[in-house]
């Protein structure tokens, strides 16, 4: 594997954010809202392969929460006798996306398969060649396997 390739990449994610509210009339009195929304954490960029087990990768990631943020959206309607009578949800905010470079490191096996990971990170994502253009890896899968209970992502490289 050789040159660059151009990257997306995507994670199913859980977002999770709650904020407790009080009577504004009897400060004994709370209500906790409670929230679980599913979305996808998506990354894109490129990847430069050295063809000596040498990767650059620079991704831009967005669809990441903002948990502060998500429970500030969310709002108690109380009436005279500290009962709630209304509750927003409110909805997920996401951070600003992010860019990073880093250095990383890949091999691949004579039967099309490989793995990649970035230096300093526990994860390693499993390659697969699936097709080929004139002996050059023209389109790669990409897989990362779950750990520590975290949902497994997919992806996929084109050679540019």
């Amino acid at each position: 594997m050789n040159g660059s390739y151009s990257v997306q990449f995507g994670t199913p994610q859980s977002y999770n954010w709650s904020k407790t509210f009080t009577c504004p009339t009897n400060s004994t009195v709370a209500y906790t809202v409670s929230v679980s929304q599913t979305g996808n954490d998506v990354v894109s960029g490129m990847a430069m392969f050295d063809g000596n087990g040498n990767v650059s990768i620079t991704l831009t990631e967005i669809g990441q929460e903002n948990q502060t943020a998500s429970a500030n959206t969310t709002s108690v309607t109380w009436n005279s006798s500290c009962q709630v009578v209304n509750v927003n949800d409110g909805h997920v905010v996401y951070r600003a996306a992010s860019t990073k470079t880093s250095p990383g490191t890949y091999s691949i096996q004579g039967n099309g398969t490989g793995t990649m990971s970035e230096t300093g990170s526990s994860q390693s994502q499993t390659l697969l060649l699936a097709a080929t253009n004139n002996g050059i890896s023209a389109t790669v899968f990409i897989a990362n396997p779950a750990v520590n209970g975290k949902n497994i992502g997919t992806g996929i490289a084109v050679h540019q």
